[in-house]
Protein backbone atom coordinates (compact mmCIF):
# COMPACT_ATOMS: atom_id res chain seq x y z
CA UNK A 1 0.00 0.00 0.00
CA UNK A 2 1.11 3.45 -1.23
CA UNK A 3 -0.17 6.72 0.17
CA UNK A 4 1.05 10.22 0.63
CA UNK A 5 0.41 13.43 2.26
CA UNK A 6 1.14 17.38 1.48
CA UNK A 7 3.03 18.53 4.40
CA UNK A 8 3.15 21.78 2.24
CA UNK A 9 1.98 23.61 -1.26
CA UNK A 10 3.37 27.05 -1.29
CA UNK A 11 6.25 28.94 -3.07
CA UNK A 12 9.00 30.59 -2.48
CA UNK A 13 9.66 33.31 0.56
CA UNK A 14 7.54 33.26 3.66
CA UNK A 15 5.22 30.51 4.99
CA UNK A 16 1.77 32.39 4.96
CA UNK A 17 -1.21 31.33 6.84
CA UNK A 18 -3.14 29.25 4.09
CA UNK A 19 0.13 27.25 2.90
CA UNK A 20 3.76 25.86 4.16
CA UNK A 21 6.31 25.65 2.05
CA UNK A 22 7.28 22.93 0.06
CA UNK A 23 7.47 18.78 1.49
CA UNK A 24 5.32 15.82 0.26
CA UNK A 25 5.60 12.59 2.81
CA UNK A 26 5.49 9.36 1.24
CA UNK A 27 4.51 5.99 2.81
CA UNK A 28 5.16 2.21 1.34
CA UNK A 29 4.07 -0.23 3.63
CA UNK A 30 5.98 0.57 6.66
CA UNK A 31 8.62 2.97 5.43
CA UNK A 32 8.32 6.75 5.25
CA UNK A 33 9.99 8.53 2.60
CA UNK A 34 10.43 12.58 3.01
CA UNK A 35 10.51 14.45 -0.23
CA UNK A 36 11.90 18.47 -0.12
CA UNK A 37 11.52 19.72 3.95
CA UNK A 38 10.41 23.50 3.91
CA UNK A 39 10.56 25.52 6.94
CA UNK A 40 8.04 24.01 9.12
CA UNK A 41 7.84 20.53 8.32
CA UNK A 42 8.43 19.13 11.75
CA UNK A 43 5.05 21.04 12.52
CA UNK A 44 3.38 19.55 9.74
CA UNK A 45 4.30 15.96 11.01
CA UNK A 46 2.77 16.75 13.95
CA UNK A 47 -0.28 17.93 12.55
CA UNK A 48 -0.37 14.33 10.54
CA UNK A 49 0.64 11.76 13.37
CA UNK A 50 3.96 11.27 11.85
CA UNK A 51 6.82 10.65 14.47
CA UNK A 52 9.98 11.87 13.07
CA UNK A 53 11.62 8.58 14.13
CA UNK A 54 9.78 6.81 11.31
CA UNK A 55 11.17 8.69 8.74
CA UNK A 56 13.54 6.09 6.68
CA UNK A 57 14.49 8.61 3.85
CA UNK A 58 15.02 12.18 3.15
CA UNK A 59 15.44 13.54 -0.92
CA UNK A 60 15.65 17.23 -1.48
CA UNK A 61 14.90 18.24 -4.72
CA UNK A 62 17.00 21.30 -4.49
CA UNK A 63 19.32 24.38 -2.52
CA UNK A 64 16.66 26.39 -2.19
CA UNK A 65 15.28 27.82 0.98
CA UNK A 66 11.55 26.81 0.50
CA UNK A 67 12.61 23.43 -0.23
CA UNK A 68 15.21 23.01 2.70
CA UNK A 69 14.87 25.56 5.31
CA UNK A 70 13.22 22.51 7.51
CA UNK A 71 15.88 19.84 7.54
CA UNK A 72 17.84 20.90 9.62
CA UNK A 73 15.62 21.85 12.94
CA UNK A 74 14.25 18.21 12.25
CA UNK A 75 17.90 16.43 12.53
CA UNK A 76 18.16 18.69 15.74
CA UNK A 77 15.14 17.14 17.08
CA UNK A 78 15.76 13.55 15.59
CA UNK A 79 19.26 14.29 17.91
CA UNK A 80 17.36 15.28 20.45
CA UNK A 81 15.25 11.95 20.36
CA UNK A 82 18.48 10.39 20.62
CA UNK A 83 17.47 8.33 17.48
CA UNK A 84 19.56 5.37 16.67
CA UNK A 85 18.63 4.55 13.37
CA UNK A 86 20.53 5.34 10.64
CA UNK A 87 19.09 8.06 8.02
CA UNK A 88 19.55 8.50 4.30
CA UNK A 89 20.14 11.75 2.94
CA UNK A 90 19.97 12.41 -1.50
CA UNK A 91 19.97 15.55 -2.49
CA UNK A 92 21.99 17.88 -5.02
CA UNK A 93 25.66 18.64 -4.81
CA UNK A 94 26.57 20.44 -1.96
CA UNK A 95 23.78 19.20 0.20
CA UNK A 96 26.36 17.60 2.10
CA UNK A 97 28.37 20.80 2.86
CA UNK A 98 25.68 22.67 3.94
CA UNK A 99 24.46 19.91 6.49
CA UNK A 100 27.62 19.54 8.13
CA UNK A 101 28.16 23.44 8.12
CA UNK A 102 24.58 24.24 9.94
CA UNK A 103 24.80 21.05 12.02
CA UNK A 104 28.22 22.43 13.21
CA UNK A 105 27.31 26.05 13.40
CA UNK A 106 23.76 25.06 15.92
CA UNK A 107 26.04 22.79 17.59
CA UNK A 108 24.20 19.62 16.77
CA UNK A 109 25.47 15.99 17.13
CA UNK A 110 24.03 13.19 15.78
CA UNK A 111 23.64 10.13 17.37
CA UNK A 112 22.75 8.21 14.66
CA UNK A 113 24.78 7.30 11.11
CA UNK A 114 23.38 10.07 8.45
CA UNK A 115 24.47 8.95 4.69
CA UNK A 116 24.42 11.94 2.39
CA UNK A 117 24.07 10.53 -1.29
CA UNK A 118 24.83 13.71 -3.32
CA UNK A 119 23.83 13.84 -6.85
CA UNK A 120 25.95 15.24 -9.67
CA UNK A 121 23.96 17.91 -11.97
CA UNK A 122 23.19 15.89 -15.06
CA UNK A 123 22.33 12.57 -13.15
CA UNK A 124 19.57 10.47 -14.16
CA UNK A 125 18.65 6.61 -12.55
CA UNK A 126 18.18 4.12 -9.88
CA UNK A 127 19.21 5.47 -6.24
CA UNK A 128 18.00 2.31 -4.46
CA UNK A 129 16.21 -0.70 -4.40
CA UNK A 130 14.80 -3.10 -1.93
CA UNK A 131 12.32 -5.36 -2.33
CA UNK A 132 9.41 -3.30 -1.21
CA UNK A 133 10.36 -0.12 -3.36
CA UNK A 134 12.45 1.36 -5.74
CA UNK A 135 13.75 5.24 -5.83
CA UNK A 136 14.67 6.91 -9.17
CA UNK A 137 15.55 10.60 -10.07
CA UNK A 138 15.90 12.85 -13.11
CA UNK A 139 17.25 16.16 -13.71
CA UNK A 140 14.95 18.56 -13.57
CA UNK A 141 15.41 22.42 -15.55
CA UNK A 142 15.36 25.07 -12.46
CA UNK A 143 17.77 28.48 -11.90
CA UNK A 144 20.25 25.52 -9.64
CA UNK A 145 20.78 21.91 -9.96
CA UNK A 146 17.25 20.38 -9.21
CA UNK A 147 16.16 16.81 -8.98
CA UNK A 148 12.50 14.65 -9.65
CA UNK A 149 11.75 11.65 -7.98
CA UNK A 150 10.38 8.21 -9.11
CA UNK A 151 8.85 6.12 -5.81
CA UNK A 152 7.71 2.95 -6.93
CA UNK A 153 6.41 0.11 -4.85
CA UNK A 154 7.43 -3.00 -5.31
CA UNK A 155 4.69 -6.03 -5.01
CA UNK A 156 5.43 -9.94 -5.65
CA UNK A 157 3.50 -11.32 -8.43
CA UNK A 158 0.24 -13.06 -7.13
CA UNK A 159 0.28 -17.01 -7.78
CA UNK A 160 -2.16 -18.63 -9.67
CA UNK A 161 -3.40 -21.73 -8.26
CA UNK A 162 -4.94 -23.45 -11.82
CA UNK A 163 -1.43 -22.47 -13.38
CA UNK A 164 0.27 -24.36 -10.69
CA UNK A 165 -1.89 -27.56 -10.71
CA UNK A 166 -1.42 -27.06 -14.43
CA UNK A 167 2.35 -28.27 -13.40
CA UNK A 168 1.43 -30.51 -10.51
CA UNK A 169 2.23 -28.62 -7.78
CA UNK A 170 0.12 -27.73 -4.76
CA UNK A 171 0.20 -24.59 -2.81
CA UNK A 172 2.27 -25.02 0.34
CA UNK A 173 5.75 -24.91 0.91
CA UNK A 174 7.24 -24.45 -2.60
CA UNK A 175 5.24 -21.03 -2.32
CA UNK A 176 7.28 -19.35 -0.49
CA UNK A 177 10.71 -21.26 -2.18
CA UNK A 178 9.07 -20.22 -5.14
CA UNK A 179 8.45 -16.08 -4.57
CA UNK A 180 11.94 -16.63 -2.55
CA UNK A 181 14.30 -17.57 -5.58
CA UNK A 182 11.86 -17.58 -8.35
CA UNK A 183 12.01 -20.91 -8.91
CA UNK A 184 11.32 -24.23 -8.28
CA UNK A 185 12.80 -27.94 -9.07
CA UNK A 186 9.95 -30.27 -9.85
CA UNK A 187 10.90 -34.02 -9.11
CA UNK A 188 10.99 -34.70 -12.59
CA UNK A 189 13.96 -32.13 -13.00
CA UNK A 190 11.85 -29.77 -14.91
CA UNK A 191 12.13 -26.04 -13.64
CA UNK A 192 9.05 -24.19 -12.84
CA UNK A 193 9.42 -20.08 -12.81
CA UNK A 194 7.22 -17.64 -10.72
CA UNK A 195 6.49 -15.97 -13.92
CA UNK A 196 5.17 -19.33 -15.27
CA UNK A 197 2.38 -19.70 -12.32
CA UNK A 198 1.69 -15.87 -11.99
CA UNK A 199 0.15 -12.53 -12.67
CA UNK A 200 2.07 -9.07 -12.41
CA UNK A 201 0.72 -7.39 -9.45
CA UNK A 202 0.37 -3.49 -10.03
CA UNK A 203 2.86 -1.48 -8.51
CA UNK A 204 1.71 2.05 -7.60
CA UNK A 205 4.25 4.83 -8.71
CA UNK A 206 4.35 8.40 -7.69
CA UNK A 207 6.60 11.19 -8.84
CA UNK A 208 7.59 13.86 -7.45
CA UNK A 209 9.04 16.55 -8.96
CA UNK A 210 11.01 20.21 -7.93
CA UNK A 211 10.75 23.35 -9.28
CA UNK A 212 11.10 23.39 -12.73
CA UNK A 213 10.40 24.43 -16.68
CA UNK A 214 8.52 21.77 -18.16
CA UNK A 215 10.93 19.70 -19.68
CA UNK A 216 11.36 15.93 -21.41
CA UNK A 217 12.82 14.80 -18.47
CA UNK A 218 10.20 15.13 -16.35
CA UNK A 219 8.14 13.05 -19.18
CA UNK A 220 10.48 10.04 -19.27
CA UNK A 221 10.51 10.07 -15.43
CA UNK A 222 7.03 10.47 -15.18
CA UNK A 223 6.24 7.61 -17.97
CA UNK A 224 2.73 5.90 -17.17
CA UNK A 225 2.76 7.19 -13.22
CA UNK A 226 -0.24 6.53 -11.22
CA UNK A 227 0.22 10.14 -9.36
CA UNK A 228 2.37 12.99 -10.21
CA UNK A 229 2.90 16.01 -8.28
CA UNK A 230 4.14 18.75 -10.35
CA UNK A 231 4.98 22.10 -9.49
CA UNK A 232 2.48 25.13 -11.07
CA UNK A 233 3.67 28.46 -9.80
CA UNK A 234 2.01 30.11 -11.61
CA UNK A 235 -1.20 30.99 -14.43
CA UNK A 236 -0.47 30.92 -17.90
CA UNK A 237 -0.98 34.62 -17.89
CA UNK A 238 2.17 34.90 -15.80
CA UNK A 239 4.41 32.77 -18.33
CA UNK A 240 6.61 34.92 -18.74
CA UNK A 241 7.81 35.29 -15.34
CA UNK A 242 7.31 31.45 -15.15
CA UNK A 243 10.06 31.10 -17.85
CA UNK A 244 12.31 34.11 -16.32
CA UNK A 245 11.99 32.11 -12.96
CA UNK A 246 12.50 28.68 -14.66
CA UNK A 247 8.91 27.60 -12.94
CA UNK A 248 5.87 26.36 -14.15
CA UNK A 249 2.45 27.13 -15.23
CA UNK A 250 -0.34 24.71 -14.62
CA UNK A 251 -1.20 24.65 -18.55
CA UNK A 252 2.11 23.62 -18.70
CA UNK A 253 2.63 21.19 -16.05
CA UNK A 254 -1.05 19.80 -17.30
CA UNK A 255 1.04 19.45 -20.79
CA UNK A 256 3.93 17.00 -19.27
CA UNK A 257 1.36 14.65 -17.40
CA UNK A 258 -0.82 14.46 -20.64
CA UNK A 259 2.79 13.45 -22.82
CA UNK A 260 3.70 11.30 -19.89
CA UNK A 261 0.54 9.78 -19.72
CA UNK A 262 0.45 9.75 -15.54
CA UNK A 263 -2.79 8.47 -14.23
CA UNK A 264 -3.38 11.56 -11.57
CA UNK A 265 -1.86 15.42 -11.85
CA UNK A 266 -1.44 16.92 -8.44
CA UNK A 267 -0.69 20.46 -8.70
CA UNK A 268 1.21 22.16 -6.08
CA UNK A 269 4.14 24.92 -5.37
CA UNK A 270 1.33 27.77 -5.49
CA UNK A 271 2.92 31.59 -5.34
CA UNK A 272 1.92 33.47 -2.79
CA UNK A 273 0.07 36.21 -4.83
CA UNK A 274 -3.13 33.35 -5.40
CA UNK A 275 -5.78 33.30 -2.45
CA UNK A 276 -7.96 31.56 -4.92
CA UNK A 277 -6.73 28.17 -7.09
CA UNK A 278 -9.69 27.63 -9.14
CA UNK A 279 -8.14 29.49 -12.20
CA UNK A 280 -4.96 27.23 -11.89
CA UNK A 281 -7.04 23.86 -11.64
CA UNK A 282 -9.38 25.32 -14.52
CA UNK A 283 -6.29 26.15 -16.56
CA UNK A 284 -5.26 22.27 -15.84
CA UNK A 285 -7.75 20.69 -16.52
CA UNK A 286 -8.61 22.06 -19.87
CA UNK A 287 -5.40 20.01 -21.18
CA UNK A 288 -5.61 17.60 -18.63
CA UNK A 289 -8.51 16.66 -17.11
CA UNK A 290 -7.85 14.26 -14.56
CA UNK A 291 -5.73 17.09 -12.18
CA UNK A 292 -7.03 17.85 -8.88
CA UNK A 293 -5.03 20.40 -6.01
CA UNK A 294 -2.86 19.54 -3.44
CA UNK A 295 -4.72 20.09 0.17
CA UNK A 296 -2.22 19.72 2.72
CA UNK A 297 -2.25 17.79 5.57
CA UNK A 298 -4.64 15.07 4.01
CA UNK A 299 -3.43 11.95 3.02
CA UNK A 300 -3.98 9.98 -0.14
CA UNK A 301 -3.90 6.90 -1.31
CA UNK A 302 -2.23 6.14 -4.78
CA UNK A 303 -4.37 4.37 -7.00
CA UNK A 304 -3.76 0.81 -8.57
CA UNK A 305 -2.60 0.85 -11.81
CA UNK A 306 -4.95 -2.58 -12.20
CA UNK A 307 -8.46 -1.15 -13.78
CA UNK A 308 -10.02 -4.25 -10.74
CA UNK A 309 -8.11 -1.90 -7.93
CA UNK A 310 -9.95 1.42 -9.42
CA UNK A 311 -13.02 1.39 -7.17
CA UNK A 312 -12.90 4.15 -4.31
CA UNK A 313 -9.04 4.95 -5.00
CA UNK A 314 -10.18 8.55 -6.69
CA UNK A 315 -8.17 11.55 -5.90
CA UNK A 316 -9.94 14.81 -4.57
CA UNK A 317 -12.90 14.03 -6.69
CA UNK A 318 -11.31 14.34 -9.75
CA UNK A 319 -11.36 12.25 -12.66
CA UNK A 320 -8.66 9.31 -13.02
CA UNK A 321 -8.94 8.06 -15.86
CA UNK A 322 -5.35 8.19 -17.62
CA UNK A 323 -4.62 10.88 -19.34
CA UNK A 324 -5.78 11.07 -23.03
CA UNK A 325 -3.92 12.45 -26.25
CA UNK A 326 -4.57 16.13 -26.19
CA UNK A 327 -5.00 17.87 -29.54
CA UNK A 328 -3.12 21.39 -28.89
CA UNK A 329 -0.31 21.15 -25.98
CA UNK A 330 1.89 24.24 -24.60
CA UNK A 331 5.40 23.85 -26.08
CA UNK A 332 7.64 21.56 -23.58
CA UNK A 333 11.09 22.26 -23.89
CA UNK A 334 13.32 19.61 -25.21
CA UNK A 335 15.93 18.19 -23.55
CA UNK A 336 18.71 19.77 -25.95
CA UNK A 337 17.55 23.11 -25.45
CA UNK A 338 19.36 25.37 -23.70
CA UNK A 339 18.03 26.75 -21.07
CA UNK A 340 17.88 30.77 -20.61
CA UNK A 341 19.83 32.64 -17.95
CA UNK A 342 18.09 32.59 -14.67
CA UNK A 343 16.57 36.23 -13.75
CA UNK A 344 15.16 35.41 -10.44
CA UNK A 345 15.51 32.45 -8.55
CA UNK A 346 12.21 32.97 -6.45
CA UNK A 347 8.25 33.66 -7.60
Amino acid sequence: MMRFCVLGSGAGGAPTLRRAPAAVLVQVEGTFFLFDCGEGTQRQLIRVRVSRSRIHLIAITHLHADHVLGLFPLLSSMASDRRQAPLLLIGPRGLGELVRHTLRGIDVHLPFELTIQELEPAFGGQLVETEQWRLSCAPLHHSLPCFGFRIQERRMPSVDRERLSSFGLEAGRLIGELKRQGWVQLPSGQKVTLEQVSHPRPQPTLVYCGDTRPCWETVELAYRADVLVHEATFASDLADIARQSFHSTAAEAATVAAMAQVRHLLLTHFSTRYDSLEALLQEARAYFPATSLAQELRWEQVPSSDPLHDQGNSLSDADTQRGQSVASLVPVQGADQGADQPRSAHP
